[in-house]
């Protein structure tokens, strides 16, 4: 009876991790930030990306938006590793900072209201969790503001 109760709660837990691991690819996390300048205008910094697991790939999207036109604005995204292995990024047209392939780069000074990025991103093949830090930053009347995101 032990060992046949062992087996059902054994195969339970199996069956569960299982299922975890299988919707990972097809979940999301997101996260936005908010900073205000001396007029009450904000300027936000959002993060969208698909849950990924060792040596997956997935989409991401990340903006820098405002609701009028700054000088510019800045959409700095991050991406960082739990794990080991290397972090690559395909399809989005962005400056490196640094020459880190995972550290992008993206600003717009011609009146546009918002700095976008979206692509794939790759983890390590001994990846533990794939997440991003986004910068917005604009000047924009007199002031410049700065607006995180963390996923």
């Amino acid at each position: 009876m032990k060992l046949k109760l062992r087996s059902i709660v054994g195969a339970s837990i199996g069956a569960f991790v299982l299922s975890i691991a299988a919707a990972g690819g097809a979940n999301a996390i997101s996260s936005s930030g908010t900073a205000y300048f001396d007029n009450g205008q904000p300027i936000t910094a959002n993060m969208w990306i698909q849950s990924l697991t060792a040596g997956t790939c997935g989409s991401f999207s990340s903006s820098a938006v405002m609701n009028v036109s700054p000088n510019y604005i800045t959409n700095n995204t991050k991406f960082y590793q739990i794990g080991v292995g290397g972090i690559s990024v395909s399809g989005v047209s962005a400056s490196q900072v640094g020459g880190d392939p995972a550290n992008l780069t993206w600003t717009n000074s011609n009146g546009a209201r918002g700095s976008y990025m979206s692509g794939n991103v790759c983890g390590g093949w001994g990846m533990l969790y794939l997440g991003a830090d986004v910068s917005a930053s604009a000047f924009y009347y007199g002031n410049y503001r700065v607006a995180t995101a963390h996923v």
